[in-house]
């Protein structure tokens, strides 16, 4: 695994950089559309990399910060997202963007992103809920928790933000050792009243 490669800009263009390592090699990154105006030529610069291999295709992944890095391989983990998708959901919104999306269950912004549709859009929501870094309201011992809260009600056909409030009030107000089913019985008598 390559976590980060050094050197100096070759060339580059939108989402492509050339880096000349240093080491009598030139390679090619793909990167976020919206680092280019930030990548120019004969710019020395680290990248935090991602390598994927898919059958003969070798290709290395570029960002010039960590956190679109860390962002990219929690896309990549969900169900439908491959790179490319990836790619433009960073390309479309910053790690803080992203961030607060999520945690506004915001299916309208994301999927006005090309290639997520709104099915899309709420997976992305339900899996990265609470994996972004900028969940103020539940601290993270709960966060497996309220995922699981918010599925159950997005299964049920409840909308995503009110589920997702729902849960909030309900892993707030929980007493010590509650478990799902406890807190999932509190949360429905609330969503029928």
């Amino acid at each position: 695994m390559i976590a980060a490669v050094s050197g100096k800009i070759f060339a580059s263009s939108p989402g492509r950089v050339a880096l000349d390592t240093g080491a009598g090699i030139i390679l090619q990154l793909v990167v976020p559309v919206s680092a280019y105006p930030q990548l120019q030529e004969n710019q020395k610069v680290t990248l935090h990399t991602v390598l994927k291999i898919k059958d003969d295709d070798v290709v290395i992944y570029g960002f010039p910060r960590p956190r679109e890095k860390a962002l990219f391989e929690k896309l990549i983990a969900v169900s439908g997202i491959g790179p490319k998708i990836a790619m433009s959901c960073i390309s479309a919104m910053a790690a803080d963007e992203w961030a607060a999306a999520i945690a506004g269950a915001d299916v309208a912004r994301i999927s006005s992103i090309p290639g997520i549709g709104k099915k899309t859009a709420q997976r992305l929501i339900l899996e990265l809920t609470g994996r972004l870094g900028r969940e103020e309201e539940i601290p993270d011992a709960n966060a497996q928790l309220r995922a699981d809260l918010i599925s159950g009600l997005a299964n049920l056909g409840y909308p995503l933000k009110e589920a997702r409030e729902a849960a909030n009030q309900a892993l707030k107000e929980k007493r010590p050792g509650a478990g799902f089913e406890e807190l999932f019985k509190a949360v429905m008598k609330k969503m029928q009243s």
